[in-house]
């Protein structure tokens, strides 16, 4: 829906145009009535409008000035002129300004009708062809490298279940990759050990990406890759050798070997280079085996065990990964859940926090399914960090419900001692009985707000039937956005504002024509209609009677 700003010193002919817009079928439209130019810009202040249907001789400031000023604040905005008097030079000026249209008075309705449909049709092609579309398509093209990495690091840092979710083949194809999905990757995580004292956070973001210029330079004759920052003093590489380039006769596992060489081989001249150019010391740890897109998070997190004990917590650490003794596969395999498990808790705290319970409860059954306790020692610390870092996903809610509800429904020995329960499945039962109480309490906090905010529009409306009932108005009142607000309350009530606001002064002119014997025009006012014919046409249109035919129909 469009909002239309109807403009004219003259009230019986605002009120008559708003009256014609509200009635046509063809328009759907939000009406706003101003009585004076000065009035309008203050419409154009408060809130967006899409088409401005004024007069341009007016007292004070002029159409053409307004039109000035429309131009400042709503640049898109259509606007069409009525005048009494064809006059070429008004016409000129205006067409000059960007108006759409310009009407003569004398034209009737059905020309203010066409012209509105035409600004309506233009604010349509404005939103779905041509300049919009191609903005975002060159934006789109703009913002591919970052959207590239976006999608990497998403990749690098979920679960399974978000990789058996994502259609690679069509991702790679949407974003443009630089890499290929079908083919192998080799990993290499990059770190830098020091950073000079007075660098600021934006000045370090610039040293990561000189290193990765001189990565680029040093490893692109033999790889395409394409390279993320992870953790502020982190990046990851995915390099693969171009298919298109292997030598006469060369096999793949031929191929392989070879740019693993290249690159194992390299990193030593990065480090040289970045010391001397950067002043910045680094470290790697390199993979030793080329592995599918669905493996590489799991890489990723040997490569950061590499990177982060024994010899790679050192300045300037060469790490390549089969060189190293490998742990046990079970202890490798408990850190790597570990870490899985954590990542899938982030995802937790966002739906917890945007209220998405269904999600919520699926990823919270599969943080806490870790396997009987099998494994010893390792399990039951896997599970204890489980444990605690679901406690501090829930505190700030919890927090919020000891306000509202008091603590006597929380156990708070339960909650911060992991001990206290029996088995690991009573710590997860209490975990979800806790879930259910701060769902619970959204719940029932969404409700009473969404149920004050209409009541508050209601009494309003009820207390302001004779004055300015605009969506604007009501938004700012109750301190929504009108759109918003005009959505929220259709779902709440079963009703669109619009029609909540007739009727409202409806029942109201109901009552006081058949309970009192004010003057009719009188009756118009107090229920919001300045010009007494746009609240006959009102009246008749809804009840089939003119104002006085009800009043005698009730009084006999």
């Amino acid at each position: 829906m469009y909002r239309l700003l109807i403009v004219d010193d003259e009230p019986y002919i605002v009120d008559g145009l708003a009256d014609l817009c509200e009635g046509a079928a063809t328009l759907d439209v939000e009406v706003y009535k101003s009585y004076s130019a000065s009035e309008a810009l203050n419409w154009l202040k408060r809130t967006k409008i899409d088409i401005v249907l004024s007069d341009i001789k007016m007292p004070g400031l002029s159409g053409l000035a307004l039109q000035k000023e429309i131009r400042r604040y709503w640049p898109n905005c259509k606007i069409i002129f009525l005048t009494g008097h064809d006059q070429f030079s008004y016409i000129q000026e205006a067409t000059r300004g960007g108006s759409i249209d310009y009407i003569l008075k004398a034209e009737g309705n059905d020309a203010v009708l066409r012209a509105l449909e035409k600004g309506i049709r233009l604010l349509d092609q404005d939103m779905e062809a041509g300049s919009l579309v191609s903005q975002a398509k060159e934006n789109m093209r703009k913002a591919l490298p970052f959207l590239q990495k976006r999608f990497v690091l998403d990749w690098l840092q979920s679960g399974p279940e978000y990789l058996q979710a994502q259609n690679i083949h069509e991702r790679f194809e949407e974003l443009d990759m630089p890499l290929h999905a079908q083919l192998p990757s080799l990993m290499l995580l990059c770190r830098v050990d020091t950073w000079n004292d007075q660098d600021s956070l934006g000045m370090r973001s610039l040293y990561l990406y000189a290193i990765e210029n001189i990565m680029s330079e040093l490893l692109s004759p033999m790889v395409s890759y394409i390279a993320v920052e992870y953790d502020r003093a982190k990046m990851v590489w995915l390099l693969q050798y171009r298919e298109g380039e292997l030598e006469a006769g060369e096999s793949h596992e031929e191929a392989v070997k070879r740019v693993t060489r290249f690159v194992h081989g390299t990193l030593e001249q990065i480090q040289t280079e970045c010391r001397t150019l950067l002043k910045l010391k680094t470290s790697f740890a390199a993979s030793n085996e080329w592995v599918s897109w669905k493996q590489l998070p799991s890489k990723l997190e040997t490569l950061r065990e590499l990177l982060s004990s024994g010899l790679g917590i050192g300045h300037e650490s060469l790490l390549v990964e089969a060189a190293l003794e490998v742990q046990p596969a079970v202890e490798s395999g408990m850190k790597a859940r570990s870490r899985i498990h954590l990542k899938r808790i982030e995802l937790l705290r966002g739906c917890l926090d945007n209220g998405e319970k269904e999600e919520f409860y699926t990823l919270l059954t599969e943080v806490t399914s870790v396997s009987d306790a099998s494994s010893g020692s390792y399990e039951f610390l896997l599970r204890m960090e489980i444990y605690y870092e679901l406690v501090a996903v829930f505190i700030p809610h919890i927090v919020e419900f000891q306000e509202v509800c008091g603590t006597k429904q929380i156990n708070f020995d339960e909650l911060t001692q992991f001990k206290a329960h029996e088995s690991w499945e009573a710590a997860c039962a209490f975990l979800r009985q806790l879930s259910d109480l701060i769902f619970s309490h959204k719940e029932q906090n969404k409700y009473e707000q969404q149920h004050e905010v209409i009541i508050k529009v209601n009494h309003y409306i009820e207390q302001n039937l004779a004055g300015d009932l605009s969506l604007t108005q009501i938004g700012e009142m109750v301190g929504h956005n009108p759109s918003y607000l005009s959505r929220l309350y259709k779902q709440i009530t079963g009703e669109g504002l619009s029609e909540s606001i007739t009727a409202a002064r409806l029942a109201k002119a109901k009552e006081l024509l058949s309970s009192t014997n004010i003057k009719i025009h009188e009756v118009a006012a107090s229920v919001g209609f300045i010009s007494p014919p746009y609240f006959y046409r009102f009246f008749k249109k809804a009840t089939h009677l003119t104002p006085q035919e009800y009043r005698e129909l009730k009084n006999t």
